[in-house]
């Protein structure tokens, strides 16, 4: 099924225009009933007071944006959805404006803030808590997956080459795959702790997927294209069970035409899931994080986040520049993702040194939930 998106991404700014002015006569409509109220008025409105009243404005369009998005699926265009993905950042000036407005008494403009924290506090207090291990992952079969965006314009390639090729993971989802950096990766030995790999020569994007594996692969193994969006299949077998690691690179909202691709590209996907059985794994560089409303739409396909699962779905793993000034800031937001289906629960999360790239690698360790087990919840069901 092909969505269009072209002319709708204009809804979107319209609602954060009127958000943003709602916001704003908040204090001239209080300041009508009570003159004393937050002691506004055009002659005596604080600098500050200015300053925080249309910080919150902004904040209160982006997140209203957002929350009516969910609702009436409706089209934005790339500076929200770069704001979406920024969004637990985005919100912690409200802090700062809550306190300052209850230090100086403007309690008008401290109840709007706090309104604000309090949709932070919504936002990113449930990434920070573990879910219940379920009692069949603690005896269950485990895999070892290794995931790594390693830059097309790595200076170190050969250090992040040779990383890869020691990890002891069982599998490894290599992003930006240049044939410059699969050789680096030959040359430190990975062509003989990995000799088996999913990936598709001809591809010298910006976006090549490799998946490397220590063990046979199975028969499902193979490039998937779905029209603009392509996936490196690979079938991995623990312990007689068949797991799917689709490894993934949409396109960055930065590139020129970039959102359009990537929505038609999430389309792709989200019409690709419910066509999957089994245990499998969707993991990459998705270009987007959790606070998409696209996003969020994959959860509701029977997925969940196998980061968020382990309480670590704040820890970032982009970085603004791979070195220099930006790169020392480190991670700021998490674009590298892993969803799984209901046969699959991440036990582990370990992020790996940068090695010149932009991107943190990670390590993730996951259970496996036999078939049997699988077949009993169905029938209890």
């Amino acid at each position: 099924m092909t969505r269009d998106h072209r002319g709708r991404s204009i809804q979107g700014y319209p609602t954060m225009g009127l958000g943003a002015v709602i916001v704003l006569a908040i204090p001239l409509a209080v300041r009508h009933f009570d003159r004393s109220a937050d002691e506004f008025s055009v002659h005596r409105f604080a600098f500050s007071t200015a300053i925080g009243w249309i910080a919150c404005a902004v904040m209160i369009s982006v997140v209203a944006t957002r929350q009516l998005q969910l609702l009436l699926k409706f089209e934005v265009g790339p500076s929200l959805a770069l704001a979406y993905d920024a969004l637990p950042i985005l919100l912690l000036p409200a802090w700062l404006v809550l306190g300052l407005a209850a230090f100086t008494g403007h309690w008008l403009l401290a109840i709007v803030a706090a309104a604000l924290c309090v949709a932070h506090l919504t936002l990113v207090v449930p990434r920070l808590v573990a879910s219940r291990v379920p009692r069949w992952a603690k005896r269950a079969p485990r895999f070892v997956l290794v995931v790594a965006n390693v830059y097309v314009d790595n200076k170190e390639p050969a250090d992040s080459a040779r990383q890869l090729a020691m990890s002891p993971a069982d599998v490894v989802v290599v992003i930006e795959s240049t044939p410059s950096f699969m050789s680096l990766f030959d040359e430190a030995g990975g062509d003989s702790a990995f000799p088996h790999r999913i990936s598709d020569p001809s591809d010298r994007s910006d976006h090549a997927v490799t998946v490397v594996a220590r063990h046979q692969l199975g028969p499902r193994s193979a490039m998937t294209t779905l029209g603009p969006l392509h996936l490196a299949v690979a079938e991995v077998q623990v312990d007689g069970i068949g797991i799917l690691v689709i490894g993934l690179n949409p396109t960055a909202t930065v590139d020129v035409g970039g959102l359009h691709t990537w929505k038609e590209q999430i389309d792709a996907l989200t019409d690709y899931i419910p066509t999957l059985d089994g245990p499998f794994i969707i993991t990459g560089d998705m270009n987007a994080t959790h606070y998409r409303p696209e996003f969020e739409e994959l959860l509701t396909l029977g997925l969940s986040d196998a980061i968020d699962s382990l309480g670590a779905g704040l820890k970032p793993s982009f970085k603004l520049s791979a070195d220099g000034l930006l790169g020392s800031i480190g991670g700021v937001v998490r674009l590298d993702q892993a969803l799984v289906n209901e046969r699959l629960h991440a036990l582990s999360i370990e992020n790996l040194e940068p090695c010149g790239s932009d991107h943190l690698p990670f390590t993730l360790t996951l259970a496996v939930r036999p078939d049997q087990l699988a077949s009993a919840a169905v029938d209890r069901a």
